[in-house]
C-alpha cells in the first residue's frame, strides 16, 4: 500500500500542476492548430502582393501613356511652330512686294546705240572727230570693213588718207589729188560735189587696191592699226614722202575713235 501510495503522488501532483496552471495546458494543446488555421494572413500577404503588382502596371500604362502623349504634343508644337515661321515669311515677302510697288522705277539708262551692220561685218562706230583723225572717218572706216578689210587694215588705211588728203574728197591740184592723192587724178572723181566724190573715190580705193593685190594678204593680216599703215604706205602709196610716224599715229588715232 505504502508503494502504490508513493507511485500514485507523483501523478497527483502533475495533475495538480496542470490543474493550476490552465494556460500552460491551452498552449501546449492549441499552439499547432492556430499556426494552421490563420488563412486570414496568406491572404493579406497575396493582397498586398497583388496590389503592389497592380501598381506596377499602372505605373507602366501611366508613363507610356504620358510619353505618347509627350510625343504627340511636341509633333502639335512643331507643326505649329513651322506654320507660324511660313506665315511670317509670307508677311515678308508681301512687305518685300509692297515697297517694290511703292518704289517709284529708276529711269533705266538710255542703251548705246547699236553699231550699223553691212553684209555680216559689223561695222566699227567712230565717236570722235579732229586731231589726227581725217574727215568722213566713220564713212571710211565703215566703207572699208564692209568690203573685207580687217580693222587694223580700215585703220591703216585711213591714216594714209589722213596723210594724203585730210579725209577731204575734194583736195588736191594739178593733176593729183583726191582721198588718197591719186597721181594722175583719174577723170570724174572731183566733181564738185563731197558726197557723190567720196563715194567715188571709196569706190575707187577698191580697184586701186585690186590692182595690187599681191599685197591685200599681208594688210588684212597686220596685227595692229600702225602696221597696216606702214603696209599701205609701202606696198600700195609708194610714196615719195611717207611721213611714216604721221600715217602711224592717225591709223592709232582712228583705232582708238572707232573702236577697233
Amino acid at each position: 500500500m505504502t508503494r502504490l501510495a508513493t507511485r500514485a503522488a507523483p501523478v497527483v501532483a502533475i495533475a495538480g500542476a496542470l490543474a493550476a496552471f490552465p494556460q500552460v495546458r491551452d498552449l501546449a494543446s492549441t499552439t499547432p492548430a492556430a499556426a494552421a488555421a490563420h488563412p486570414a494572413a496568406d491572404m493579406i500577404t497575396a493582397t498586398a502582393a497583388h496590389r503592389a503588382v497592380s501598381s506596377d502596371a499602372t505605373a507602366v500604362r501611366n508613363e507610356t501613356t504620358w510619353s505618347q502623349q509627350a510625343k504627340t504634343a511636341g509633333a502639335r508644337s512643331a507643326a505649329v511652330a513651322a506654320a507660324q515661321r511660313a506665315a511670317r515669311a509670307r508677311a515678308r515677302s508681301a512687305e518685300a512686294a509692297r515697297r517694290q510697288a511703292a518704289t517709284p522705277a529708276t529711269p533705266a539708262a538710255p542703251a548705246a546705240p547699236a553699231a550699223p551692220t553691212v553684209g555680216k561685218h559689223r561695222a566699227p562706230v567712230c565717236t570722235d572727230t579732229g586731231g589726227m583723225l581725217p574727215e568722213n572717218v566713220a564713212a571710211i572706216v565703215g566703207f572699208l570693213t564692209a568690203h573685207g578689210y580687217s580693222d587694223n587694215a580700215a585703220a591703216g588705211i585711213a591714216g594714209n588718207i589722213y596723210q594724203e588728203s585730210g579725209g577731204n574728197p575734194e583736195s588736191g591740184g594739178s593733176g593729183a589729188g583726191g582721198l588718197i592723192g591719186w597721181t594722175p587724178l583719174p577723170a570724174g572723181y572731183i566733181t564738185g560735189s563731197p558726197s557723190a566724190d567720196l563715194q567715188t573715190q571709196l569706190d575707187g580705193i577698191l580697184s586701186f587696191n585690186q590692182a595690187l593685190s599681191q599685197g591685200l594678204p599681208a594688210l588684212n593680216a597686220a596685227t595692229s592699226p600702225a602696221a597696216a599703215a606702214d603696209i599701205y604706205v609701202t606696198d600700195f602709196e609708194h610714196a615719195s614722202a611717207p611721213a611714216a610716224g604721221t600715217r602711224e599715229a592717225s591709223a592709232d588715232a582712228v583705232a582708238a575713235a572707232c573702236g577697233i
